[in-house]
């Protein structure tokens, strides 16, 4: 089911349509108006620019989240393997 939430970014009020929950999306909205916030507080740039910006941290942001992601996930995947190998090896000892 669809749902139709109003939000407003950088005093502009949107109304967002989406399979989310209310919830979802104002934090959505909260984390990018936040993100133009902080930019026109430490620059004289334009909403425009400010909105540009903010894009560009947030998916700064996404992208060294799924590298980090990605290294976690290699690093739970050896850990994997270790244990398997102890596994093994503790079966050989118990055989003994």
């Amino acid at each position: 089911m669809l749902n139709r939430i109003v939000v407003t970014i950088d005093g502009l009020t949107y109304t967002v349509i989406a399979e989310e929950t209310e919830e979802y999306i104002r934090k959505n909205a909260a984390l990018v108006n936040k993100e133009i916030e902080d930019i026109k507080a430490a620059t004289p740039f334009s909403s425009m620019t400010a909105a540009v910006l903010a894009g560009m941290n947030i998916a700064d942001k996404y992208y060294k989240a799924l590298s980090m992601t990605e290294g976690l996930r290699q690093q739970v995947k050896e850990y994997a393997k270790e244990n398997a190998e102890l596994r093994t090896q503790l079966n050989k000892i118990k055989k003994k």
